[in-house]
Protein backbone atom coordinates (compact mmCIF):
# COMPACT_ATOMS: atom_id res chain seq x y z
CA UNK A 1 0.00 0.00 0.00
CA UNK A 2 3.02 2.38 -0.64
CA UNK A 3 0.72 4.05 -3.30
CA UNK A 4 -1.62 5.11 -0.79
CA UNK A 5 -1.28 7.52 2.39
CA UNK A 6 -4.00 7.83 5.23
CA UNK A 7 -4.93 11.53 5.51
CA UNK A 8 -3.86 13.67 8.81
CA UNK A 9 -5.91 16.57 9.97
CA UNK A 10 -3.29 18.96 7.87
CA UNK A 11 -4.39 16.99 4.60
CA UNK A 12 -8.26 18.37 5.29
CA UNK A 13 -8.37 21.52 3.29
CA UNK A 14 -6.35 20.30 -0.30
CA UNK A 15 -8.66 17.14 -0.08
CA UNK A 16 -11.65 19.06 0.60
CA UNK A 17 -10.00 20.78 -2.62
CA UNK A 18 -9.80 17.91 -4.58
CA UNK A 19 -13.40 16.42 -3.67
CA UNK A 20 -14.67 19.79 -4.67
CA UNK A 21 -12.89 19.22 -8.03
CA UNK A 22 -13.77 15.56 -8.37
CA UNK A 23 -17.61 16.58 -8.26
CA UNK A 24 -17.82 19.98 -9.37
CA UNK A 25 -19.98 18.18 -12.74
CA UNK A 26 -21.16 15.41 -11.07
CA UNK A 27 -24.96 15.41 -12.23
CA UNK A 28 -25.82 15.10 -8.41
CA UNK A 29 -24.02 17.91 -7.17
CA UNK A 30 -25.19 20.12 -9.50
CA UNK A 31 -28.40 19.23 -9.42
CA UNK A 32 -28.17 19.95 -5.11
CA UNK A 33 -25.85 22.60 -5.67
CA UNK A 34 -26.89 24.56 -8.73
CA UNK A 35 -25.07 27.96 -8.12
CA UNK A 36 -21.44 28.47 -6.39
CA UNK A 37 -20.86 24.95 -6.13
CA UNK A 38 -17.05 25.16 -6.15
CA UNK A 39 -17.38 26.78 -2.53
CA UNK A 40 -20.27 25.32 -1.27
CA UNK A 41 -18.78 21.76 -1.96
CA UNK A 42 -15.17 22.57 -0.10
CA UNK A 43 -17.60 23.96 3.02
CA UNK A 44 -18.88 20.40 2.42
CA UNK A 45 -16.32 18.41 1.99
CA UNK A 46 -14.22 20.10 4.85
CA UNK A 47 -16.69 19.53 7.75
CA UNK A 48 -17.12 15.62 6.74
CA UNK A 49 -13.24 14.62 5.90
CA UNK A 50 -12.78 16.52 9.41
CA UNK A 51 -15.40 14.33 11.10
CA UNK A 52 -13.70 11.02 8.95
CA UNK A 53 -9.91 11.49 9.48
CA UNK A 54 -9.40 10.82 13.12
CA UNK A 55 -11.09 7.31 12.76
CA UNK A 56 -8.72 6.70 9.62
CA UNK A 57 -11.24 6.67 7.16
CA UNK A 58 -9.62 9.06 4.89
CA UNK A 59 -7.25 8.28 1.98
CA UNK A 60 -5.19 9.74 -0.92
CA UNK A 61 -2.00 9.45 -2.66
CA UNK A 62 1.49 10.79 -2.13
CA UNK A 63 0.99 14.15 -4.00
CA UNK A 64 -2.93 14.80 -2.36
CA UNK A 65 -4.81 15.07 -5.76
CA UNK A 66 -7.09 11.66 -4.85
CA UNK A 67 -9.21 11.64 -1.64
CA UNK A 68 -11.01 8.26 -0.63
CA UNK A 69 -13.43 7.84 2.06
CA UNK A 70 -13.12 4.50 3.33
CA UNK A 71 -15.55 3.03 5.90
CA UNK A 72 -14.85 -0.33 7.37
CA UNK A 73 -17.38 -3.13 7.65
CA UNK A 74 -20.00 -1.71 10.03
CA UNK A 75 -19.08 1.68 10.31
CA UNK A 76 -20.28 3.02 7.11
CA UNK A 77 -22.99 5.39 9.66
CA UNK A 78 -21.81 8.43 11.42
CA UNK A 79 -23.54 8.48 14.69
CA UNK A 80 -26.07 11.29 15.42
CA UNK A 81 -23.65 13.75 17.51
CA UNK A 82 -21.32 13.88 14.33
CA UNK A 83 -24.61 14.60 11.94
CA UNK A 84 -25.92 17.64 14.73
CA UNK A 85 -22.28 19.13 14.54
CA UNK A 86 -22.52 19.10 11.23
CA UNK A 87 -26.21 20.59 10.95
CA UNK A 88 -24.70 24.31 10.37
CA UNK A 89 -22.06 23.03 7.85
CA UNK A 90 -24.81 21.19 6.23
CA UNK A 91 -27.57 24.69 6.21
CA UNK A 92 -24.59 27.28 4.72
CA UNK A 93 -23.76 24.60 1.86
CA UNK A 94 -27.00 23.63 0.96
CA UNK A 95 -28.83 27.01 1.73
CA UNK A 96 -32.26 26.89 -0.16
CA UNK A 97 -31.39 23.37 -1.60
CA UNK A 98 -31.20 21.71 2.28
CA UNK A 99 -34.53 19.83 1.94
CA UNK A 100 -33.73 18.06 -1.33
CA UNK A 101 -30.84 17.56 -0.38
CA UNK A 102 -31.63 16.41 3.22
CA UNK A 103 -34.44 14.44 1.36
CA UNK A 104 -31.53 12.85 -0.86
CA UNK A 105 -29.25 12.34 1.72
CA UNK A 106 -31.76 10.14 3.86
CA UNK A 107 -32.88 7.96 0.59
CA UNK A 108 -29.42 6.82 0.48
CA UNK A 109 -29.08 6.29 4.05
CA UNK A 110 -32.30 4.07 3.99
CA UNK A 111 -31.35 2.13 0.07
CA UNK A 112 -27.81 1.86 2.00
CA UNK A 113 -27.51 -2.78 2.46
CA UNK A 114 -28.43 -4.10 6.17
CA UNK A 115 -26.21 -6.57 6.52
CA UNK A 116 -23.08 -4.72 7.48
CA UNK A 117 -20.10 -7.24 6.69
CA UNK A 118 -19.45 -5.08 3.91
CA UNK A 119 -16.48 -1.94 3.18
CA UNK A 120 -17.83 1.16 1.83
CA UNK A 121 -16.44 3.74 -0.62
CA UNK A 122 -18.67 7.34 0.41
CA UNK A 123 -16.69 9.31 -1.70
CA UNK A 124 -13.54 8.73 -3.99
CA UNK A 125 -12.46 11.92 -6.22
CA UNK A 126 -9.26 12.81 -8.53
CA UNK A 127 -8.63 16.58 -8.81
CA UNK A 128 -9.33 17.53 -12.24
CA UNK A 129 -5.56 18.11 -13.23
CA UNK A 130 -4.77 14.70 -12.11
CA UNK A 131 -7.40 13.16 -14.14
CA UNK A 132 -6.18 9.82 -16.54
CA UNK A 133 -2.66 9.34 -14.26
CA UNK A 134 -4.05 6.32 -13.08
CA UNK A 135 -3.93 7.89 -9.29
CA UNK A 136 -7.15 7.49 -8.39
CA UNK A 137 -7.11 3.53 -9.93
CA UNK A 138 -4.23 3.47 -7.37
CA UNK A 139 -5.83 4.63 -4.66
CA UNK A 140 -8.96 2.35 -5.16
CA UNK A 141 -6.65 -0.68 -5.74
CA UNK A 142 -5.17 -0.02 -2.81
CA UNK A 143 -8.28 0.16 -0.52
CA UNK A 144 -9.67 -2.68 -2.55
CA UNK A 145 -6.75 -5.16 -1.54
CA UNK A 146 -8.02 -4.23 2.32
CA UNK A 147 -11.23 -5.74 1.39
CA UNK A 148 -9.57 -8.73 -0.51
CA UNK A 149 -7.75 -9.73 2.26
CA UNK A 150 -10.79 -10.03 4.80
CA UNK A 151 -12.35 -11.97 2.07
CA UNK A 152 -15.68 -9.00 2.29
CA UNK A 153 -17.84 -7.22 -0.51
CA UNK A 154 -17.34 -3.62 -1.09
CA UNK A 155 -20.53 -1.56 -1.67
CA UNK A 156 -20.83 2.19 -3.14
CA UNK A 157 -23.20 4.12 -4.73
CA UNK A 158 -21.80 6.21 -8.23
CA UNK A 159 -23.39 9.26 -8.48
CA UNK A 160 -22.49 10.01 -12.32
CA UNK A 161 -23.02 7.41 -14.72
CA UNK A 162 -19.65 8.12 -16.46
CA UNK A 163 -18.03 6.55 -13.41
CA UNK A 164 -19.71 3.12 -14.18
CA UNK A 165 -16.63 1.77 -16.34
CA UNK A 166 -14.08 3.04 -13.82
CA UNK A 167 -15.93 0.55 -11.19
CA UNK A 168 -16.55 -1.98 -13.46
CA UNK A 169 -12.80 -2.24 -14.29
CA UNK A 170 -12.09 -2.53 -10.72
CA UNK A 171 -14.68 -5.32 -10.00
CA UNK A 172 -17.61 -3.76 -9.29
CA UNK A 173 -21.24 -4.45 -11.05
CA UNK A 174 -24.40 -2.60 -11.09
CA UNK A 175 -26.78 -3.55 -8.36
CA UNK A 176 -29.70 -0.98 -9.07
CA UNK A 177 -30.36 1.90 -11.01
CA UNK A 178 -31.72 4.22 -7.90
CA UNK A 179 -34.66 6.45 -9.10
CA UNK A 180 -35.96 8.96 -6.77
CA UNK A 181 -38.94 11.19 -6.72
CA UNK A 182 -36.78 14.06 -8.27
CA UNK A 183 -33.12 14.61 -9.54
CA UNK A 184 -30.73 12.77 -11.21
CA UNK A 185 -30.29 8.88 -10.97
CA UNK A 186 -27.85 6.65 -9.26
CA UNK A 187 -26.16 3.61 -9.43
CA UNK A 188 -25.16 1.24 -6.67
CA UNK A 189 -22.65 -1.08 -6.99
CA UNK A 190 -21.16 -4.19 -5.45
CA UNK A 191 -17.70 -5.71 -5.49
CA UNK A 192 -18.46 -9.45 -4.23
CA UNK A 193 -15.72 -12.08 -4.74
CA UNK A 194 -18.14 -13.96 -8.23
CA UNK A 195 -18.12 -10.46 -9.68
CA UNK A 196 -14.11 -10.09 -10.20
Amino acid sequence: MTDIVRATASDVPALATVLASAYAEDPVWSWLMPHDRDRRLRLLFTAHLAQQVPAGRVWTDPDRTVAAVWAEPGQWKLPASCLLRNAGTLLRAARTQLPRTGMRLLALEHRHPADPAHWYVEYIGTHADARGTGRGSQVLGGLLAQADADGRPVFLESSNRRNLTFYERHGFAVHEEMTFRSGPPMWSMWRRENDR
